[in-house]
């Protein structure tokens, strides 16, 4: 009987991390450079500030530093979260690349791209939109200022 507890538990986690409902999304899009050149292969993290239980909100540059999807923790849709949000960018590898390992079999972290660190710090940032619903949510990031 003790045994069943806990599954139980585990799986009501999974059911309740899978409903559809939650705080409002919205599609956002944009490109990322640096020196009027485009930042390939970036995460870009859009990090709500009023909503709680990590709705963060990450999209990868292609090859051009666009990104146009947008998937939000936790949420099966496509955006992100309603408000207003803290951005970061960070360091990514190509989607098609397979990322190399360290001698203790860690995955390395990308090369370091040539852009401020205030970029990467969400707490203090550099970068802050507002996402709007029913508006198109695009957003170009300099990342040479």
């Amino acid at each position: 009987m003790y045994r069943v507890i806990p599954i139980i538990v585990f799986l009501s986690s999974l059911s309740a991390g899978c409903s559809k409902s939650g705080p409002p999304i919205a599609p956002v899009d944009g490109v990322v450079t640096y020196k009027g050149k485009p930042v390939p292969y970036a995460k870009v993290l859009f990090l709500p500030q009023k909503v709680p239980e990590g709705s963060t909100g990450v999209a990868l540059t292609d090859s051009e530093g666009k990104f146009s999807k947008v998937i939000t923790t936790g949420l099966s849709n496509n955006g992100a979260v309603v408000g207003s949000h803290i951005v970061t960018v960070t360091e990514g590898w190509p989607p098609d690349q397979e990322i190399p390992l360290d001698e203790m079999r860690q995955q390395k972290s990308p090369p370091r791209g040539p852009w401020a660190q205030k970029y990467r710090d969400s707490s203090n940032p550099a970068l802050t939109v507002e996402v709007v619903a029913g508006q198109t949510n695009h957003f170009e990031f300099d990342l040479s200022k």
